[in-house]
């Protein structure tokens, strides 16, 4: 197969978001917690620390952090609840359930005409748990929701199209029960300092206060309208479906319900949401799998796309 030149991806571009703070930082804290016990061993022993014992006690000390993710556990979920909350006041929704309790999808939502969404709640695009879910049968709308609120160490576009390209497209291909409507990026980071938001459309209300203690930029109390991404309609097929449809905000009435929340106009609403395609081929040298990524339903011009890539025999 002839193989196409290899582009630089500006991984970047996946959301419109970026970071605004010297990301170097991170690498700089890693090193001097490394070298603490050779750079600065008094501050240890004022503390009564060997630096002879530092680094398992360091390694002791980062297994137990993570196991207080509960709490960071609890704030997302409290941030979902919240948004939810919201748009069932607004009546944009019917009414919602937490079903994990049941062992299964992490919320069911129904809105006003009866329509089934269910929504599976993630952390970070590009994680492991990313692929871990499937779809209910009772869902008319399969939802995945992401919350990466303390990966800082890279533009959240590079997660976002990490988890997209090699994650969720991939698991897609496996059967229709894997099959994924949207993907919502968004955290209580989304719109903060840390994380500021391009989108001119948002709210300003007690909602932030509400959904997580992680305060608004330029003002408190400001909310941005979601980062969502449509994903294909239906099933890849090397031969019958060799380039799914993508799913309209027609086909997906809960992303179209949440952009209202948020201000967005319906006349905006087309040029406001991303879009990520997938495309599949085989030739008698393989099968090969491509995705694309792309901003507003009306250009179809990819900001960022992949190199053809070999997929093994299923």
């Amino acid at each position: 197969m002839p193989t196409t030149p290899k582009t630089r991806l500006r991984l970047e571009e996946a959301t419109p978001c970026r970071h605004t703070f010297d990301r170097n930082m991170v690498k700089r804290l890693k090193t001097l917690l490394h070298e603490l016990p050779e750079e600065h061993p008094e501050v240890l022993t004022k503390h009564d620390i060997s630096p002879t014992d530092y680094p398992l006690l360091f390694n002791s000390a980062i297994q137990s952090l993570r196991g207080t993710s509960a709490a960071t556990t609890t704030d997302k979920r409290r941030f979902v609840a919240q948004i939810l909350n919201f748009m069932k006041e607004q009546s944009l929704i019917a009414e919602w359930q937490d079903l994990r309790t049941q062992g299964r999808n992490d919320y069911r939502v129904n809105l006003p005409n009866g329509r089934s969404i269910a929504i599976e709640a993630k952390g970070c695009p590009d994680g492991n748990n990313m692929t871990i879910y499937e779809r209910p049968s009772w869902a008319e709308e399969f939802i995945i929701w992401s919350q990466c609120p303390d990966s800082l160490a890279k533009d959240p576009g590079a997660g976002v199209w990490s988890g997209i390209s090699t994650r969720l497209f991939p698991h897609m291909m496996e059967s229709d029960t894997q099959r994924v409507d949207a993907l919502i990026f968004y955290d209580g980071r989304c719109a903060s300092s840390f994380r500021q938001c391009p989108y001119q459309f948002g709210i300003t209300s007690s909602l932030r206060e509400a959904a997580t203690k992680i305060p608004g930029y330029p003002e408190a109390d400001w909310m941005s309208a979601p980062c969502v991404y449509l994903l294909p309609r239906t099933k890849a097929h090397y031969t019958s479906n060799p380039k799914p449809p993508l799913t309209s905000l027609n086909d997906s009435e809960f992303v179209t319900a949440l952009l209202r929340a948020f201000g967005v106009p319906e006349e905006n609403m087309r040029d406001h949401v991303q879009w990520a395609s997938v495309e599949v081929k085989q030739d008698a040298g393989g099968r090969y799998r491509r995705a694309s990524l792309g901003r507003g339903l009306d250009n179809q011009t990819p900001l960022i796309q992949s190199q053809w890539q070999k997929v093994k025999r299923e």
